[in-house]
């Protein structure tokens, strides 16, 4: 493998779904194996509501902070493998604090921590993406972007699922090192190995000596100016990609609450929603994976408006069963198992082919701001759905809500033929 991983496209791939893999190993541990810990310790659902609470508010937050990655820039060990790294280490420091305490004895501190934990983490996806949207080329950005979201996946399981294992074996002290040692050794044989593009290389071989304070305020004209090109002067697509990252992406209802709710409602234990999350994980990140490679042959934009027609297919399949308007009379627990691992899959493809269209839309030299920006824009996306779904369906019943979910997708059909790239900046 080549000294700079950035240089194939093998290595592209292998760096940035490692990368990946390190965001989706410490939420995945913090998300559910330290969640079901602190509830088998006895802690209430509303103190964990808090802790929940307090893990995904940085990433609802990072366009706050995304432009100082933009900005300020680091001369001697270059800047992606400076806020990348920098991020990591206090990541996994972090983390390592939590082993000297008892947790569900210490909730404020262990809050306080996970909040700290994901500013770095967040601040560490800002800077991967930005990273991405500098050196992958466009025949590139589909499978790259599949195969990290994959990755977000399997670490997800790694620091779930696996944190738990090794909990159950030597108690749960011991998933710490797990995790530690996992992010440690993707920094040490990845994150160090991180070089920049030529292009990037030789801006940063002309940063002088001065404090980062006085290059941060002269570099604000040129930033404001590249946001500026970036959405207003790069064609039209940047514009529209604005009003795009506010529509849903695709039917959302089986992904949301809705679907968590009718898999209890359809009367589903405990053992059988497990599974069916653990199948419908690894099926999605298999969708993620071929729905990059296959949009990098066919274009991004036609390939998403296949995979977005496609979650409309099994929710409508369930919404044409329901016998009534309320309650799940027609619908079996197989019907809603097949209906939502095929939703899985129809999501999976959407992820890849969705960022790396965002992608195409950005201005890589402000590529942290406005990726970042999109990214923000379309978490609202999962807010105004799931508020108006679970209002919709105490109303109207489930079949009603699916049938209106599916409707709307015809909004965001007729805006991505408009999702034309950005002209600046992009080979």
């Amino acid at each position: 493998m080549a000294k700079n991983l950035l240089h194939t496209k093998r290595g592209r791939l292998f760096t940035f779904s490692l990368l990946y893999l390190t965001e989706g190993i410490p939420f995945g541990f913090s998300a559910i194996a330290l969640t079901t810990h602190l509830r088998m310790s006895g802690v209430g659902m509303a103190e964990i509501g808090m802790f929940l609470a307090s893990l995904y508010a940085p990433w609802g937050f990072k366009w706050a902070w995304a432009p100082l990655v933009d900005m300020i820039k680091f001369k001697r060990f270059g800047t992606s493998r400076t806020w990348i790294g920098g991020a990591q280490v206090l990541m996994m420091a972090t983390l390592g604090i939590l082993v000297f305490f008892d947790l569900q004895g210490n909730l404020p501190l262990l809050v306080g921590l996970i909040v700290i934990h994901n500013i770095f983490a967040a601040t560490q996806d800002v800077a991967i993406d930005a990273l991405a949207v500098r050196v992958l080329p466009k025949d590139e950005r589909g499978i790259a972007n599949g195969f990290m979201f994959g990755a977000s996946y399997l670490g997800q399981t790694i620091g779930g699922s696996g944190a738990l294992m090794i909990a159950g074996w030597l108690g749960f002290k011991a998933a710490f090192p797990f995790v530690l040692i996992a992010l440690f050794l993707i920094f040490l044989f990845v994150t160090l190995r991180i070089r920049e593009p030529q292009s990037v290389e030789a801006e940063e071989a002309n940063i002088d000596d001065r404090p980062v304070l006085n290059r941060v305020v002269e570099e604000l004209k040129t930033f404001f100016k590249e946001i500026y090109l970036g959405f207003f002067r790069s064609g039209r697509g940047p514009v529209f990609g604005v009003a795009f990252a506010l529509l849903p992406s695709g039917a959302l209802a089986l992904g949301l609450g809705l679907g968590s709710t009718l898999q209890v409602d359809v009367g589903m234990d405990e053992q059988q929603i497990a599974t069916l999350t653990f199948f419908g994980t690894i099926i999605a990140a298999a969708g993620c994976i071929l729905g990059g490679w296959i949009s990098d042959r066919v274009g991004h934009r036609k390939a998403l408006s296949v995979w977005y027609i496609l979650t409309i297919i099994p929710t409508l399949y369930l919404a044409s069963h329901f016998i009534g308007t309320e309650g799940t009379a027609g619908i079996t627990i197989a019907m809603f198992i097949g209906a939502s691992l095929s939703y899985s899959f129809a999501s999976g493809l959407i992820q890849g082919t969705r960022t790396a269209l965002f992608m195409g839309l950005t201005n890589p030299r402000v590529a942290a701001t406005q990726f970042t920006g999109y990214m923000a824009l379309n978490n609202l996306v999962y807010t105004y759905s799931s508020f108006w779904q679970g209002r919709f369906a105490d109303a109207n019943g489930y079949a009603g809500t699916m049938y209106l979910d599916s409707l709307l997708i015809i909004v965001p059909l007729l805006v991505i033929p408009l999702l034309i790239p950005s002209t600046r900046g992009h080979d």
